[in-house]
């Protein structure tokens, strides 16, 4: 429900009922999922626990539904489980206190796209402001609670508004890792994704744009390259990861 122009996971309203239904108007609640995962925690074997690959595991409904509160609470109570939050929800403060607890079995991450508040109403409409993804990860660090984040995925010319001065702030809030992942072309997507740049205006014609989405191995690995060399300057200790 946060309404991002770019994701892929938009193909998957064909096989849940939702092909009709324009994307960011719906989601699905599991609602026995605490009941089924209660079941499978003590025989599973263990290992690393992803939150989440495909959908953010803080959307709005969770303020109401606290699946994902009762799903950390339910893992932090085996030692032999880690982890591992990925979101663009600033709701993810609310647990604060069982992630305090869990201290080195958690970690969080917040996905930024651009660090510019006008690009974000366009690609990303109803995840949180990025000046409060920030303030949560200051707060997460604060509180001994491991962070990073997670841009992407790159956007040509969005992802360079305001780059530099948001690494800094990154850098100032305590974070320590980030990694980079490039733009997932899917035809309907694309589409999708070239609507908002129109809205947003970017400094070239659409078609520049298009092709970029498509084809832009060698401007992805440019910008790449450009934020590791500001990641090194800005942060002590960075580091910084390429996942494509």
């Amino acid at each position: 429900m946060h309404g991002c122009v770019y994701c892929y996971a938009n193909f998957m309203r064909r096989f849940s009922g939702h092909l009709q239904d324009a994307w960011g108007s719906f989601v699905d609640v599991k609602v026995n999922l605490l009941d089924v995962l209660a079941e499978e925690l003590p025989t599973n074997s263990g290992g690393r626990v992803w939150l989440s690959s495909v959908c953010d595991p803080y959307q709005p409904v969770e303020a109401k539904y606290k699946l994902t509160r009762g799903a950390v609470e339910l893992l932090s109570a085996y030692e032999k489980f880690i982890v591992s939050i990925l979101t663009k929800n600033s709701l993810v403060l609310r647990d604060l206190d069982l992630l305090t607890r869990m201290k080195e079995r958690v970690e969080v991450g917040f996905t930024i796209t651009t660090f510019s508040d006008k690009a974000q109403q366009f690609f990303e409409p109803h995840s949180s402001l990025v000046k409060d993804r920030i303030a949560a990860l200051r707060r997460l660090n604060r509180a001994g609670v491991g962070t990073w984040v997670f841009i992407a995925p790159i956007l040509p010319y969005v992802t360079e508004d305001q780059l530099e001065d948001g690494l800094s702030r990154l850098a100032d809030a305590g974070v320590k890792r980030v990694m980079t992942d490039r733009y997932n072309a899917r035809g309907m997507i694309i589409n999708q994704t070239l609507k908002a740049y129109e809205f947003w205006k970017p400094p070239t014609n659409l078609e520049e744009i298009r092709e970029l989405l498509w084809d832009g191995y060698e401007y992805y690995d440019k910008l790449d390259a450009r934020i590791a060399s500001i990641w090194k300057k800005e942060a002590s200790g960075a580091i910084h990861e390429k996942a494509f």
